[in-house]
């Protein structure tokens, strides 16, 4: 069994599947981030709101008794039992659990634990922010030295930072801590941030279905659109089979009618020769007889050189329409005949070579397309090129035999119009109408005085 990646699962999901499984998670991740956040900045206003209240309500208690602290670092005694009493013995008690008085350097000069009074700790940044003038707070972070007897009471505690001001000037003297009991604060922070993750976590799902509503409506259109492009597809390539199948039937009667074509002028040329042209011959030797009898010399001449001019003219017809029998020749045989008559014609040095793969047996119009682009291609090399010497390469591939033929002679401008020739000849244009008309092309590549180069290319199908 063929297993499959992830990429590869990921692909066959439909567009919405995918937004739905990216966008959940990229959902999920952005409202924990924003739950979270707003749930912070709710919790920090909460809290914030909460200790200025408290700072109000216990400032207006400490600083009257907490003036001494302006021009020294201890309460007097009548202050200091008067703040013990109003810590125990008044309302106050049920709300605040401890409290601290500091002085500058972190020096406690009051405390409802005693044995703090006297002892030096290090400020924490809420401590600094009240000598700074601000009231600051905290929501169980009982995490400072001095905060180990609050933390062990086990029960949620607002820790308030509130500056004590000297009452005629305003400047701080002193920073009351205290600890406030949060019950009710635990309460509403709680109740606060369910409501807040609520409004955020509904906020995210209907955006996340309304997203997913118009993805599935837009992944609904792609894929009926989709499914008529394959239709399309489907009947643009059976469209492509039968122009295919069209053209290769073209071309295969084609061939069959050029093959066709072909043997019936080399009959016509190959009954000329022996019909015609052997009777004409026959009759003029019995003429020359019967007219040396007569001692009818003039006229014999005459009837003679008419003759003669006859059997000429019937012989060159019958060398310009007959055609080597190429049925029984292979490929390398093909190419072989019609170097050999070239080389014997014009005295050219060719020389052949065969690459590639054996293309096999051959049919008859592909054999006289070879043919007769070597005697053209060879032929033109001789007589507008003006070299001694040409080369042939026939190369054998998978799907298509190339022929070659190349030199390096006066060349000629390959962009020029071609025309049909007047002496019946095949030229390029008739050799590349020939190679068309079976599935082939012919290139060539030619500049004056760079040579010239022909290359044939033939289709090798059934």
């Amino acid at each position: 069994m063929k297993k499959t990646g992830p990429l590869q699962r990921w692909g066959h999901i439909t567009l919405p599947g995918q937004f739905l499984l990216a966008g959940a998670l990229v959902m999920l991740a952005t409202m924990l981030t924003v739950g979270l956040w707003v749930s912070s900045k709710i919790e920090q206003a909460v809290v914030q709101n909460s200790a200025l209240a408290a700072s109000s309500y216990i400032e207006s208690f400490i600083s009257p008794l907490s003036q001494d602290l302006a021009s020294g670092d201890a309460l007097s005694e009548p202050a200091r039992q008067a703040m013990e009493e109003i810590f125990s013995n008044t309302a106050l008690n049920e709300r605040v659990v401890s409290y601290k008085i500091w002085k500058a350097g972190g020096l406690i000069v009051q405390a409802s634990d005693p044995a703090l009074i006297g002892r030096v700790f290090e400020p924490s940044d809420d401590l600094r922010a009240a000598w700074l003038g601000q009231v600051a707070a905290s929501y169980e972070d009982h995490n400072d030295s001095e905060d180990e007897a609050e933390a062990l009471l086990g029960v949620p505690l607002l820790e308030v930072y509130s500056p004590v001001r000297e009452i005629w000037s305003g400047r701080v003297i002193a920073v009351a801590e205290f600890y406030e009991r949060a019950d009710v604060l635990e309460r509403e922070l709680s109740d606060a941030s369910r409501k807040s993750w609520i409004i955020v976590g509904a906020s995210f799902l209907a955006s996340g279905a309304l997203l997913f509503g118009i993805v599935q409506t837009g992944g609904q259109t792609i894929r009926e659109q989709r499914l008529r492009l394959e239709d399309q597809l489907a009947a643009t390539e059976e469209l492509a089979t039968q122009n295919h199948a069209l053209r290769r039937r073209a071309i295969t009667a084609s061939s069959r009618a050029t093959a066709q074509t072909e043997r019936a002028i080399r009959r016509i040329g190959l009954d000329l020769h022996d019909g015609p042209a052997q009777h004409l011959s026959l009759a003029a030797l019995r003429l020359d007889a019967a007219l040396a009898k007569a001692d009818l010399q003039q006229p014999n001449e005459d009837i003679r050189e008419t003759l003669n001019q006859a059997m000429e003219e019937l012989r060159a017809i019958s060398r310009g329409l007959s055609v080597p029998d190429l049925d029984q020749l292979d490929l390398p045989s093909v190419v072989r005949r019609a170097t050999e008559e070239n080389e014997k014609q014009t005295g050219m040095s060719i020389e052949t070579s065969f690459v590639g793969r054996d293309p096999g047996d051959l049919g008859y119009a592909e054999k006289l397309c070879i043919y007769r682009f070597l005697q053209e291609g060879l032929s033109n090399a001789y007589r507008h090129g003006n070299v001694t010497a040409a080369q042939v390469q026939v190369c054998g591939g998978e799907t298509h035999i190339t022929v070659e033929v190349s030199d390096s002679g006066a060349g000629f401008d390959a962009n020029l119009r071609r025309e049909i020739r007047d002496d019946g000849g095949q030229g390029l244009l008739g050799l590349r109408d020939r190679s068309e008309s079976i599935g082939g092309s012919i290139d060539i590549e030619s500049k004056p005085d760079a040579g010239t180069k022909l290359r044939l290319s033939l289709p090798l199908e059934e």
